[in-house]
This record gives structure tokens, C-alpha cells and sequence, in this order.
């Protein structure tokens, strides 16, 4: 997976926690990733920044 890659779906990943999504999928691997809760008290920032960090982790222990 390219850094371009993971940006993407670092990106997309925490659109997904901050929808409530439960899962996420990778399709260029097929890859169903279950998702975290999203945060629901404090500011937009720092939902976002919740958000952010969780798909980070989920990305980084990603096996590519």
C-alpha cells in the first residue's frame, strides 16, 4: 500500500467511525475491518481527532 493509499483510507476510514459505520471495506483487497464506536461527546475537533487516531491505528496494523 502506497503513503497515497493509506492517506485515502486513513481519510475514509475516519468518515466512517464519525458516521457510525460499523465496518469498512478495502476493496482493492477485499479487506472487512470492523470499526470503533465514534465519540460523541466534546467538539467536532476533537471527534475528529478521535477519529483520526483510531483509523491511523486500524491503517498501521494493516498487513499490505
Amino acid at each position: 500500500m502506497t503513503l497515497q493509499d493509506k492517506i485515502y483510507h486513513t481519510n475514509e476510514i475516519a468518515n466512517a467511525i464519525q458516521r457510525g459505520e460499523k465496518t469498512y471495506q478495502i476493496t482493492s483487497v477485499c479487506l472487512l475491518e470492523s470499526l470503533p464506536t465514534p465519540q460523541v461527546a466534546g467538539t467536532m475537533m476533537q471527534q475528529r481527532t478521535y477519529a483520526m487516531g483510531k483509523a491511523m491505528d486500524i491503517v498501521e496494523n494493516l498487513s499490505l
